[in-house]
């Protein structure tokens, strides 16, 4: 379908594009709007307008249909190839696009292998005149609507632009489109945005198009933010993209997103606040040679932006910084959006096509200044790799030393993820101790900071830089090896490590049984973090499993073995199979876990309780509810689907905070509330939860949740009460001021130690007291007055990391951390803090799954 070029809903374009449209026909007029005074493109090639039925700017593509047309082009250009490199979870495609010239991709690999010297510090530079990499990613906040749209107008450019600055680009460069970073989203924001749009379309900002309903399309199919996602990689697609990403090290790399609707158009520089310590000014220095190019094409077509004023640089996590930590200039560019085809601001109308121009503009401008800047761009890069080992020399930690026997899977989890950022990481080959910590060969693993990759080592093992500023944007702290939980040290003299081999793939780590089948029981240790795996796995098939709340060391064939708090315990007698079928059930679960269970034919132990005690006791199947919808942090509720789901293998009922009160709530023994406003819960159905958990069902509360819990009374607890601020006189602060002084008092995701009480069923399988969590709201909680229901208690001076101000580590120090209420014959569980932020911060989810299989057991 082709509209009438004159339709009403015309004028919801700008008044350039209406009258281009009526004069010249549709095809031309968005030839002459997107690329003023272009006109020389092949007429063989197919605009996305042809292609699709309708003009780029009216209607929300969805990604199928991107992808049709991106294969359409690869069909009928020998400029233009896609692959296919990986699928999401809801099954569709994430494709890269590869732009440039027939000679230069019939010997791509061996451009690709030239181009990655630059990332070998001892390999001399390359030639100056090999071609530029550039990747464009478009779309990683699917809701944001211009930039999918953006990839298929620049997409045509490429492939039909016949100008001599067009076939100069294609020679000198090879240009990467990932036109959909986040496909499941975006599908979910073109649904929202399609359904709604009206004919003529409405500019009201309060018109359902321009609004989308909880969760929105920004984030994927777990509702996770994949902006945030490369260096932890937990989501499929950001696992895929690295895999690409690693393949090349662009020279540079694009992020394309949107802002709100009254401002203008963003890019690099970024506020000098906010650049990282870390990395070389030279590289920031090179987002200003850039921003020379984007400054230029924006300027040709009137459109206003804005530069060094916000947004943060500093850290490895976004896919606008991520490249700078591999020696490339990455550049966040930010439109503020229509939300939908025609939306009114305080500038006035701002269209759908008006947002995907400017993406598109800044796009071919990022395109043009690589070729012109490609020399620089190489010296740049191939200095950043070599200053890397001079600034890891200087480093007081010349190595890093992790893993821990009691949890080899976790250990297995941290390693690959080394290894998909390519980081050098070899085997420890004898046994090693420091600081009361131990680390065996064969299960612990040595990483040496003098390797290219040093700044991205850093990142993962370091605490953040001292950080001088108040105004981030995001997280301040991100230390993955603190978030994980795993032990490790800091080695100060690395040739003190026995070093062994290096590691380039993941060691196999079978699971199944020691000891052959048991005569009494079979025994896994609580530590291996995915033992909740193996146990969910044995529960969902009526096996009786039993958690031991006192140490023991078990008589086993190869001698005593010891198993420490929340150790499982399967029985051989007393279940509802015969002793075959459990053997192969406990196999199976050691399996799909890939840890080991012990088989024991004696109850009588070597020290501690014996098998038959009371202080073993019955695990039962979790039935897992979490309240979803409007009001509820979507991400919090993505991450705890994703852990349940990914992680145990087990389902999750997601209910709806409208449906709640209606709810059957004896289908779930454990409910979860993350984060946010559940004001929408009458009386009547804050009541029924009360007598839900008063019966025996477990509560687990997150941040603010917890707050409200305790303003319906379902808990006796308390929350921090600043009365001093109360009696301080109101401030006068000058207005310009206002941003400094109020994103001061915000806790922008501070690093911070607490003390755990090991003995307890939530702390299960934890061996060191001291645990770190991530703080990332004001929510705080004051210790129980029951001395035992403090489980986790903030230590006198908890902070570690990240930007938080002086008041702020004040208020925390000596407060609540996780907080275990009795109500009747259930529990309620608050956590202070998100313990599954991200889905990266092990060391703390694995205290909520201790929640969610023993929160009764108390």
């Amino acid at each position: 379908m082709v509209f009438s070029t004159c339709m009403p809903f015309l004028r919801a374009f700008t008044l350039t594009l209406a009258v281009a449209t009526c004069s010249l026909g549709t095809v031309q007029a968005q030839s002459a709007y997107f690329f003023p005074g272009e006109t020389q493109f092949d007429p063989k090639i197919p605009t996305p307008e042809q292609f699709l039925g309708y003009p780029i700017g009216s209607h929300y593509t969805r990604h199928d249909l991107i992808v049709g047309y991106f294969q359409e082009l690869a069909r009928l250009s020998d400029r233009v190839h896609v692959q296919t490199i990986g699928k999401t979870y809801e099954e569709r495609p994430q494709i890269i696009a590869t732009f440039t010239s027939q000679a230069n991709y019939a010997r791509l690999e061996a451009i690709r292998q030239e181009h990655v010297k630059l990332a070998d510090p001892a390999a001399p530079m390359g030639p100056l005149n090999q071609p530029v990499i550039v990747l464009l990613g478009y779309s990683v906040h699917g809701n944001e609507t211009s930039s999918g749209e953006a990839a298929l107008m620049t997409a045509y450019y490429l492939a039909a632009s016949t100008s001599a600055e067009t076939q100069k680009w294609l020679s000198e460069s090879v240009v990467f489109i990932d036109p959909s970073l986040n496909p499941d989203g975006r599908d979910r924001a073109a649904n929202w945005h399609n359904s709604y749009k009206s004919f003529p379309p409405s500019a009201d900002p309060i018109d359902k198009e321009h609004n989308e309903v909880w969760p929105n399309g920004r984030s994927n199919h777990y509702l996770a933010n994949l902006n945030r996602d490369w260096l932890s990689a937990t989501q499929i697609e950001s696992k895929n993209r690295l895999a690409f990403f690693h393949q090349w090290y662009p020279n540079v790399q694009i992020d394309f997103h949107e802002m709100g609707s009254n401002s203008a158009y963003y890019f690099e520089p970024t506020p000098k606040r906010t650049e990282s310590p870390i990395i070389p000014q030279a590289s920031y220095d090179f987002n200003r040679t850039l921003a020379r190019y984007h400054i230029d094409a924006l300027d040709k077509i009137g459109s206003l932006y804005f530069t060094k004023e916000q947004f943060d640089n500093l850290s490895p996590i976004y896919g606008s910084t991520y490249p700078d930590f591999y020696g490339a200039v990455g550049v966040t560019f930010e439109q503020g959006s229509s939300r939908g085809l025609v939306q009114e601001t305080e500038n006035g109308l701002l269209t759908f096509a008006f947002t995907i121009r400017n993406h598109v503009q800044t796009g071919l401008a990022t395109v043009r200044g690589a070729v012109a800047e490609k020399a620089g761009l190489f010296k740049l890069q191939k200095e950043f790799f070599q200053s890397a080992l001079t600034q890891a020399r200087a480093n007081p930690a010349k190595a890093y030393v992790f893993g821990d026997h009691r949890d080899q899977t976790l250990t297995q989890r941290f390693l690959e993820l080394l290894l998909r950022h390519k980081i050098r990481v070899y085997a420890l080959n004898a046994p090693y101790a420091q600081a009361g910590k131990r680390f065996e060969p064969g299960k612990a693993f040595v990483v040496p900071a003098e390797q290219p990759f040093f700044r991205i080592v850093h990142s993962i093992f370091e605490e953040t830089p001292p950080l001088k500023d108040s105004v981030y944007y995001d997280n301040t702290s991100w230390s993955l090896i603190h978030a994980s939980g795993l032990q490790y040290a800091d080695v100060a003299d690395a040739g003190k490590l026995p070093r062994g081999q290096e590691i380039t793939q993941l060691p196999n780590l079978p699971g199944g049984i020691d000891g052959g089948k048991a005569g009494v029981a079979y025994l896994l240790p609580w530590t291996e973090y995915n033992a909740p795996r193996a146990l969910y796995y044995l529960l969902d098939r009526g096996v009786l499993v039993k958690t031991a709340h006192k140490p023991f060391t078990a008589a086993t064939p190869a001698g005593p073995k010891p198993y420490g708090y929340g150790s499982l315990v399967i029985p051989v007698g007393r279940q509802t199979i015969d002793g075959d079928a459990l053997h192969q059930l406990v196999e199976a679960a050691g399996a799909l876990a890939n840890v080991r269970f012990q088989a024991v034919s004696t109850g009588f132990s070597v020290e501690g309780i014996d098998l038959g005690s009371n202080n073993i006791r019955t695990v039962r199947k979790p039935s897992i509810g979490i309240v979803v919808g409007t009001g509820t942090n979507y991400e919090e509720v993505g991450q705890v689907w994703f852990l349940i789901n990914q992680h145990l293998n087990a389902p999750v009922s997601k209910i709806d905070i409208d449906q709640f009160a209606r709810a059957d709530f004896s289908r779930y023994n454990t409910l979860i509330f993350a984060s946010g406003t559940y004001n929408r819960l009458d009386n009547a159905a804050v009541a029924r939860l009360k007598t839900w958990v008063y019966e025996g069902g477990t509560l687990i509360l997150f941040k603010n949740a917890a707050e409200w819990a305790i303003r319906q009374n379902l808990i006796r607890e308390r929350t921090l009460s600043d009365s001093a601020s109360q009696k301080t006189p109101v401030e006068r602060i000058d207005y310009e001021k206002q941003m400094d002084t109020e994103a001061s008092r915000r806790i922008n995701g501070g690093i911070f130690s607490a003390d755990i009480d090991i003995t307890h069923p939530v702390a299960f399988g934890i061996t060191d007291r001291r645990v770190v969590f991530t703080k990332n709201s004001t929510a705080i909680l004051l210790p129980s007055a029951n001395k035992y229901a403090t489980v986790a208690k903030y230590t006198d001076t908890p902070y570690l990391s990240g930007y938080v101000s002086e008041a702020n580590i004040k208020k925390i120090a000596g407060t609540a951390a996780i907080l275990v209420s009795a109500e009747g014959a259930g529990r309620i569980i608050s956590f202070a803090d998100d313990p599954s932020y991200r889905s990266y911060w092990h060391g703390t989810d694995r205290l909520l799954l201790n929640a969610v299989f023993f929160g009764n057991q108390q």
